[in-house]
């Protein structure tokens, strides 16, 4: 029996979106068509992408003319952050400035060096040691003087995806308006559990990826506010408001409206079980195994934990033997045993910030897979500890040599 605990990575495919995914591919089969063509089979196809559309801006509280599709969430923080920054430069000389959560996922934070080489300042906001990205403090309703006329975007992510802590965007919202500035916030993490409205937030630029909803890799979406003048390195026909080129994906598109729509319909009861299973997974931790971050500033469905062990390595192979998928951070780290830069930034050690574990959870998650995590967790941190002494003794020959 295996328990996949890593929902935060990925999600399984929906049934809806598999169904909708297979209807549009074999409509286009029998009637192929682009949908920039004019004749019936690119009309048909542009029916269904628009339909999709819809669906998507419905679900996220936007306009139908605001949502850009694209290739996923990666793909829509490069345009949100660059793409949106160049564009205001474009407008307002002086609009050189780009800010970010210093919780960002590696889709905005390694944006810098695209960002520097095309001549903006880049700031990287501290967090707090609670996980939450700290803003200026200003008084009243004034601009923070460093943004001031110098802001292009601020980016900050709703939910992190790392740590799971939900971010203060209203506060960043209101201060980077202040100071004329966009925002963009990446919602990728947000979806399953926090009430997301594009135009409640008073976004400008808001990411989403279709696979974290249970669609299919590939496709994703940019919320792009209307009359935002965006830059884009990704020229070509003039596709999606000319903002992201090429030929939509239809049947991808569908298949994440579809499941998009299903978990938005099923986001209050998941979160209310979420954050039961994750109230029983922290009461009965063993010693020595604490949380991150506390469970009033998270979402329910991304529990993160900090362990005393600088071998997560270990401690995730011991969990892959048990038959249980966890990871200790972003996927995009993957097989990189290296400290957390986001729990650094939270003050901790170098030592600390690599005996971290990340579990998240997802609909089909059951309390038998909690308590499966429960029973493998002592094993885990032996093998962890175990490494660790391996390395002392190392260190210990290397310092006497």
């Amino acid at each position: 029996m295996s328990v996949y605990l890593d929902y935060a990575a990925t999600t399984p495919l929906r049934e809806c979106a598999l169904d909708a995914w297979t209807r549009v591919q074999r409509d286009l089969a029998q009637a192929p068509g682009n949908p920039a063509a004019l004749h019936f089979g690119g009309r048909r196809a542009r029916r269904m992408l628009d339909d999709a559309r819809e669906q998507v801006a419905a679900a996220l509280g936007a306009d139908i003319h605001e949502v850009v599709f694209t290739s996923g969430a990666t793909e829509s923080d490069a345009l949100g952050v660059v793409a949106a920054a160049r564009g205001a430069r474009a407008r307002e000389e002086s609009r050189t400035l780009i800010v970010v959560s210093g919780v960002e996922h590696d889709a905005v934070a390694h944006q810098r060096e695209v960002a520097c080489r095309d001549g903006f300042d880049w700031e990287v906001l501290p967090v707090d040691a609670g996980g939450l990205s700290v803003l200026p403090v200003v008084s009243g309703h004034d601009a923070p003087p460093s943004w001031d006329g110098r802001l292009a975007v601020a980016s900050m992510a709703l939910v992190s995806s790392e740590i799971g802590t939900i971010q203060p965007v209203a506060d960043c919202v209101a201060l980077a308006h202040r100071a004329g500035g966009l925002v963009h916030s990446d919602a990728a993490q947000a979806l399953s559990t926090v009430d997301v409205s594009f135009a409640g937030l008073g976004l400008d630029l808001m990411s989403v990826g279709g696979h974290k909803v249970g669609a299919p890799a590939g496709i994703g979406a940019l919320l792009v506010r209307r009359g935002i003048p965006m830059v884009t390195d990704r020229p070509g026909g003039g596709h999606e408001r000319s903002i992201r080129s090429g030929t939509p994906d239809v049947a991808g598109a569908c298949a994440f409206a579809a499941a998009l729509t299903e978990v938005v319909s099923e986001r209050a009861a998941f979160a209310a079980r979420a954050a039961d299973l994750r109230a029983h997974l922290l009461a009965h931790l063993p010693d020595g195994v604490s949380p991150t971050v506390g469970e009033s500033a998270s979402c329910p469905a991304i529990i993160h934990l900090s362990l005393p062990t600088a071998r997560p390595e270990a401690v995730l192979m011991a969990f892959d033997m048990a038959g249980i998928a966890v990871s200790a951070g972003s996927a995009c780290h993957a097989g990189v045993t290296r400290p957390s830069d986001i729990v650094m930034a939270m003050g901790r050690t170098e030592e600390q910030a690599l005996g971290v574990l990340r579990v998240s959870l997802g609909r089909e998650t059951t309390r038998d897979d909690i308590d499966a995590f429960l029973s493998a967790l002592p094993a885990a941190m032996r093998a962890g500890a175990a490494l660790d002494g391996v390395a002392h003794v190392r260190n210990e020959r290397n310092e006497e040599r």
